[in-house]
């Protein structure tokens, strides 16, 4: 089974990347689930996920990392005697650190488990381009990603995108940087998985 971490701030299009992969591996014929925090925001329709395949576990604490030892751990291990999906996408809201999580679950020492790159992503639109602006969430979740996913880039200021990309390289030189616009195409998002 293959784990996906997924992390960015609110409306930086974490979902849309995943039900867009999803909808592409499940054309090809792969297994899916998802993990996902329970914010008050669900942003799955119950109806679509199915109709993609894909089972989903929520995770209902306060924060990911409160609960990891049981719930992450649960939910892979009910995902992999139920459903058994080829790949899980852990999507990780604004305050968690997706490659913290990624580093947790290595540790519990679970059977069959390979990652993916930790990937992060941020919305070009709204993004801030100073590094001394940025959250400590955010220039924490930049320094740890794999890949940095620069999205909404089709209607940003490519200005602005491009200054993005600037501030990601200099904050983790070893990361991946990727400029997609994930509403509108698979081909870049493709990357994401390997």
């Amino acid at each position: 089974m293959h784990v996906s971490v997924i992390g960015g701030a609110t409306d930086s299009g974490k979902t849309t990347i995943i039900l867009k992969l999803s909808k592409y591996l499940n054309d090809k014929g792969k297994r899916l689930g998802v993990i996902i925090q329970e914010n008050g925001q669900m942003n799955y329709d119950e109806r679509k996920l199915k109709g993609l395949g894909i089972e989903a576990k929520e995770i209902d604490s306060v924060c990911i990392p409160c609960s990891l030892d049981t719930d992450i751990r649960n939910n892979l291990m009910s995902l992999k005697k139920g459903s058994d999906p080829d790949i899980v996408f852990i999507e990780a809201e604004e305050t968690v650190i997706p490659h913290k999580i990624r580093k947790d679950i290595e540790r519990m020492g679970l059977q069959d488990i390979e990652f993916l790159p930790v990937v992060v992503v941020v919305n070009a639109e709204d993004f801030e381009t100073e590094a001394d602006q940025l959250t400590e969430y955010a220039r924490k979740q930049l320094e740890g990603a794999e890949i940095i996913c620069i999205n909404k880039t089709d209607i940003a200021d490519q200005a602005i995108v491009s200054r993005i990309e600037e501030l990601a390289r200099q904050m983790n030189q070893k990361a991946r940087i990727l400029r997609v616009a994930a509403i509108e195409s698979i081909e870049e998002l493709q990357s994401l998985l390997t």
